[in-house]
């Protein structure tokens, strides 16, 4: 504690001014990354589309319509005459954990090869998706299984090493590189901050009320982004479309508002704590050791 509260007014202020834009861009760089930098997105979305009831029966329905408007004789009659079923049985499809389990490791395998920066050779198969539900297709009617004969005919899809366009994987390392970074700065220039500080109430409220502001701003950030997605799905056409997006947003967006309600309530205990007698004791204590 010696080597804190200095009183030094020429060192705090531009502390407390680094301290404020270094955390104002941690928080916003740091949300971000925690939305598509940590883990796969592409499965978080997966995750939270899956979980959607209503998006489930949407793609069912969606199926059956638009296969119908190229659909002719036999496949037509079927459509028409069984849709309903269809429709429901794309939704149990689409419910089962196993369809989930394959879909997301495809994902997986294409997340690491690409982000990973992988130059090996390697290929997703999507056939076990089609023999997943081709059995449950067949329940509503046995036409379904003339489609058996085209599974050898699914070939694995070879993904091609990207040679064009912006590298994702040094991307992604140069992102995590700044956020370690800023994650560093900002400590450093707090703790500068409470060296030169001139009391323990000023060291417990200029950083709640940067903290405190920069919640407000993540909030802030979310309600508008949030704002833009209903403004996305208000013009979208397609019925699915509008289902999906906002689901898929706001499995992305939601660190904003995660990070800043607890910025937002880390800096209400700050503020608390600065005007509680814990800061007015250590004040006073400390005027009372000044020599007379």
């Amino acid at each position: 504690m010696s080597q804190l509260l200095k009183a030094k007014r020429g060192g705090a202020v531009p502390s407390a001014i680094f301290f404020t834009i270094f955390f104002t861009l941690l928080s916003i760089v740091g949300s971000i990354y925690l939305s598509i930098g940590v883990g796969n997105p592409v499965n978080k979305v997966i995750d939270g589309l899956l979980s959607s009831t209503s998006f489930k029966q949407d793609a069912g329905d969606y199926f059956v319509s638009k296969t119908l408007e190229t659909a002719s004789g036999d496949e037509r009659a079927l459509l028409l005459k069984k849709g309903p079923q269809i429709s429901a049985t794309v939704t149990t499809i689409l419910s089962n954990s196993l369809f989930k389990d394959v879909v997301e490791s495809i994902s997986d395998i294409a997340y690491h090869y690409y982000v990973g920066g992988s130059k090996a050779q390697q290929s997703v198969d999507v056939k076990p998706i089609v023999e997943l539900a081709l059995p449950i297709l067949e329940s509503v009617d046995p036409q379904f299984s003339k489609l058996n004969k085209e599974l050898d005919k699914i070939k694995p899809i070879k993904l091609q090493p990207q040679t064009k366009g912006p590298d994702v994987a040094q991307i992604k390392s140069y992102f995590t590189l700044g956020v370690w970074l800023l994650l560093g700065l900002s400590l450093f220039t707090l703790l500068l901050y409470l060296r030169f500080a001139k009391s323990l109430r000023s060291a417990l409220r200029v950083p709640g009320i940067v903290v405190l502001s920069v919640g407000v701003f993540l909030v802030g950030l979310n309600i508008v982004a949030t704002a833009i997605v209903k403004h996305q799905v208000a013009t979208a056409t397609e019925s699915l479309a509008r289902e999906a997006i906002p689901i898929a947003a706001h499995t992305l967006i939601t660190p904003l508002m995660t990070n800043g309600v607890v910025e937002l309530l880390l800096g209400l205990v700050l503020l608390a704590l600065s005007f509680s007698k814990l800061g007015l004791q250590h004040d006073t204590n400390r005027i009372s050791n000044f020599p007379s």
